[in-house]
């Protein structure tokens, strides 16, 4: 349980602090007054009738989650809209795919751009993303406490849930002391070989900002690592880890994909080392070649009612932290109380440290790593 006091989280522009309050109250009941722009919005969505939405499979737990999210919405908003969901590529790659077609003069694959704080931050310096009031629309308030802006700059997006970065481990072979609590636990010689990392260096590279770890230090923990995984998988992969091909991933894009799996009896393990932790933050845009926005809209606005906050946690087991009721948070508390370093993955973060650098980083770690370290 959190203490009823401020968590001790040093405050800086890079670092936030993270309010007990917003798991230790109940939640507040949700405004009913909806705004013209909100109503205006739903008339909308009335008229489009289709949400056409592609992304990396899984996320939102793919169609079986989306369905009972979109019929939720329909019902809430008495709108009649109809979902076609295709299993997309990974995040950036599919940021790419809808540059290219507004470059080509072709309406977006997907209504919605599913995305991290980075990618959210390419696409506001590329003006791919539709500015919007959200403030107008938004019908659940921020809470007063909030320690993060929910709305990515001049409004191109919007958060929707927090990922914590760590570690997933298979329970049945990393059982007792042997679940890593230290990012060094990981280098036991009885592991190598038995662990897997991501091809594009997540929690490597957040890790190495300079107000947390540090460029030399991820580097070198980076060359350690690249010489003692067993391959390299994409973070939805966590049945390479569940089936036993691989003890753990080192590191994770988040503790979602492990829940989900737990939750249909996957022996699976999330573990935050207590040095670091970081979030990523998943952001949803509408771009501006969207071919139905106003149901777009329509929809990252029902993610943050309570009703689309708690069907996010049941179907992909994650929430935005910021609301009362999150789950989420409380990965981070292991963190705080080893007196490691916490980070919150927004826009206005990436933009701080350098989009430019941070890809710079992210490219040479990648390249450790594929080349296992030589």
């Amino acid at each position: 349980m959190f203490p009823r006091a401020m968590l001790a989280v040093a405050w800086s522009f890079l670092l936030i602090p993270i309010s007990v309050s917003l798991l230790s109250r109940l939640p507040a009941a949700e405004a009913q007054v909806r705004s013209a722009a909100l109503e205006k919005v739903i008339d909308g969505a009335k008229t489009e009738q289709l949400l056409k939405l592609q992304w990396l499979a899984g996320r939102l737990d793919g169609e079986a989650g989306l369905r009972p999210m979109l019929a939720a919405m329909n019902k809430r908003y008495g709108t009649n809209v109809k979902l076609q969901y295709t299993p997309g590529p990974d995040f950036p790659t599919m940021l790419n795919k809808i540059s290219q077609e507004k470059a080509a003069g072709v309406p977006s694959s997907s209504d919605i751009s599913l995305m991290a704080a980075s990618h959210t931050a390419m696409g506001l310096k590329t003006e791919l993303l539709r500015k919007i009031d959200w403030g107008s629309i938004l019908e659940r308030p921020a809470p007063s406490d909030a320690n993060v802006n929910r709305i990515a700059p001049e409004g191109v997006a919007v958060m929707i849930a927090s990922r914590v970065i760590g570690i997933t481990y298979n329970t049945n072979l990393v059982k007792g002391e042997d679940v890593p609590i230290s990012m060094e636990d990981v280098f036991k010689p009885k592991w190598k070989g038995k662990i897997v990392s991501t091809p594009f260096g997540v929690g490597l590279t957040q890790f190495a900002a300079k107000d947390l770890l540090g460029y030399e230090y991820m580097k070198n923990y980076t060359q350690r690592l690249a010489r003692h995984i067993g391959g390299l998988t994409a973070c939805s992969n966590v049945d390479r880890i569940s089936s036993g091909e691989f003890a753990m991933m080192v590191f994770d894009c988040g503790q979602d994909d492990t829940l989900r799996y737990q939750k249909r009896g996957a022996p699976l393990g999330h573990a935050t080392v207590k040095e670091v932790a970081e979030t990523i933050q998943l952001h949803m845009g509408v771009p501006v070649h969207a071919q139905h926005p106003n149901t777009a809209i329509l929809f990252i606005n029902f993610l943050h009612t309570q009703e689309g906050q708690a069907l996010q946690w049941e179907h992909a087991r994650h929430d935005l932290h910021i609301y009362p009721e999150a789950h989420t948070r409380r990965p981070i508390q292991k963190v705080v109380e080893a007196h490691g370093k916490v980070a919150l993955g927004t826009v206005e973060r990436e933009l701080a440290l350098g989009v430019e650098e941070t890809n710079r980083i992210r490219a040479e770690f990648q390249k450790i790593l594929k080349e296992s370290g030589r």
